[in-house]
């Protein structure tokens, strides 16, 4: 009885978020993390647990989700954008359904965009909205992709880290520059390719003790992915790793980071809507090429 009441009361909830839509700016501060397979591993582990996941992809040719996934993208943002075709039709079908949109060339003309065209992207993003429960970007790592306007127009933002010190410092320099030139104050931390969370809580609370000092940010740990040779094998046959080996530690970590995720505040109101959130991600793009400029 117990179980019926729980699975009702999950149903419910879910019913209550349909029509807000969840926004993840996953980054890092260089490349080499594994941050594009934790992401598609995050979204098929999220697509599991009942969500429909719209993953946007600013990486392009061999980093791609697309390339790691074994598609082949033939249609991207920008076409879209030239009214060439509609968002439906350029999103690739990924694992477990989740939908995949090309989105690099795109992304880089955002703050470049007349009105007429600004408009038409938000309605496109208007038009999937219903079928949409949260939106996971893949952003280029570093300073110089477009991360800056993401994450101002994301509700969260994932930093992922590796032990490697160039991977901390150069984490450490990102969340710097978006805290002190665009006053984020919040930040997840994601610690992948350690041996157990020991080693990733050690490696989180030397990071946030640093930044604690010198910065005015707040870092929570989000978790950590264990390196594991099946995460690297399932990418080599083009899977999930959840999907491919789903009893292995790192399969069994990211299913957790997933039920992390499901458990921060959902956003509401205007926040919580797709077509806002490209709204916001034109602004802050346009708010970049300004900046840029002077």
């Amino acid at each position: 009885m117990a179980e019926v009441l729980q699975d009702q009361a999950e149903g419910l909830r879910r019913l209550l978020e349909r029509d807000s839509v969840r926004v993840v700016t996953l980054t890092s501060g260089r490349a080499g993390v594994g941050k594009t397979n934790i992401v598609v591993n995050l979204a098929a582990a999220l697509a599991k647990r009942g969500r429909h996941v719209l993953l946007l992809d600013e990486q392009q040719g061999k980093g791609s989700m697309e390339t790691l996934l074994g598609l082949t993208a033939r249609y991207d943002l920008m076409h879209v954008i030239r009214r060439e075709k509609t968002l439906d039709e350029v999103m690739l079908r990924g694992p477990d359904g989740v939908n995949i949109v090309s989105a690099g060339n795109g992304l880089r003309v955002l703050g470049e965009l007349g009105q007429e065209d600004q408009d038409w992207l938000v309605q496109s993003f208007r038009q999937v909205s219903k079928s949409v429960d949260v939106v996971l970007v893949d952003a280029i790592a570093g300073v110089a992709s477009n991360v800056l306007p993401l994450s101002l127009a994301s509700q969260e933002i994932v930093i992922v880290v590796s032990p490697h010190p160039s991977s901390i410092k150069d984490a450490y320099a990102l969340v710097k520059v978006l805290n002190q030139n665009f006053a984020i104050h919040r930040f997840h931390i994601l610690i992948s390719k350690v041996k157990n969370e020991m080693e990733a809580r050690a490696l989180y609370d030397n990071m946030a003790e640093v930044a604690v000092r010198f910065l005015d940010v707040s870092l929570d740990f989000m978790g950590y992915v264990p390196f594991d040779e099946k995460l690297r094998q399932a990418a080599r046959i083009c899977r999930p790793v959840v999907d491919a080996f789903p009893v292995t530690e790192s399969a069994k970590a990211l299913r957790g980071l997933a039920e992390t995720m499901e458990q921060w505040p959902q956003p509401s109101g205007e926040e919580g809507s797709l077509d806002a959130f490209m709204q916001r991600l034109i602004q802050s793009s346009r708010m970049a090429v300004e900046g840029f400029r002077l």
